[in-house]
């Protein structure tokens, strides 16, 4: 491994499939990053050797292996984290404000929302009168969809 630094948002773990899966971008934090009053404020930069080949990936990753398994490309490096469920499901989303969920075995695009603004949190899991839930903020709204 190189002697990097990266930021990883965060991974999940699929208890039942055996798979990781994480985020990964082909850029990394490098730069010092200057406090502006009222503006987010991430305490570095990044540089991107050429932005016009940036790009993300979501992949699955065997826990016993660490073989992949599947890669999703995304078109820009990603800011969120993934979220996988029990189900077989894996939730994400990108800087474009694209929420999506794949196919945690196969990584195939099963469905996909566009929320109007970045999306740079963590999907969570929570039930509400015995359904669960899956919730995400993107720019300045919070989405809470419903699983059948």
């Amino acid at each position: 491994m190189k002697n990097t630094k990266s930021r990883i948002p965060n991974l999940a773990c699929g208890f039942v499939s055996g798979i990781f899966f994480l985020l990964a971008g082909n850029h990394h934090a490098a730069t010092p990053s200057e406090y502006v009053p009222g503006t987010m404020f991430t305490g570095a930069g990044e540089r991107i050797a050429d932005k016009d080949k940036a790009f993300g990936n979501i992949r699955a990753i065997d826990a016993l292996t660490g073989s992949w398994k599947w890669d999703f490309r995304l078109r820009s490096p990603p800011w969120c984290g993934v979220l996988s469920t029990a189900g077989g499901l894996v939730f994400s989303g990108s800087n474009e404000g694209n929420f999506f969920a794949l196919d945690a075995h196969t990584g195939k695009p099963l469905w996909d929302f566009q929320t109007g603004g970045p999306v740079r949190a963590n999907p969570i899991s929570l039930a509400t009168d015995g359904y669960q839930r899956i919730a995400i903020t993107a720019a300045r709204s919070i989405i809470v969809f419903g699983l059948d």
